[in-house]
């Protein structure tokens, strides 16, 4: 993805912040040239973290 493919996408985007944000990352990582989110234990969406004194959150 070109800067201005990126930019002519998000510019007048008309998605909530969380419905485009996991999208929006991806389009970022492309343009950057960066590994996408793929590693379930150290890089990724919606992972949950421990709480002390509670379970998962």
């Amino acid at each position: 993805m070109t800067p201005a493919e990126f930019i002519a996408k998000w510019k007048d985007n008309k998605l909530s912040e969380r419905a485009g944000a996991q999208a929006h990352f991806l389009d970022l990582c492309e343009l950057l040239g960066v590994e996408k989110p793929s590693d379930p234990e150290n890089y990724c969406f919606e992972r949950g973290a421990k709480r002390t004194g509670a379970g998962r959150g």
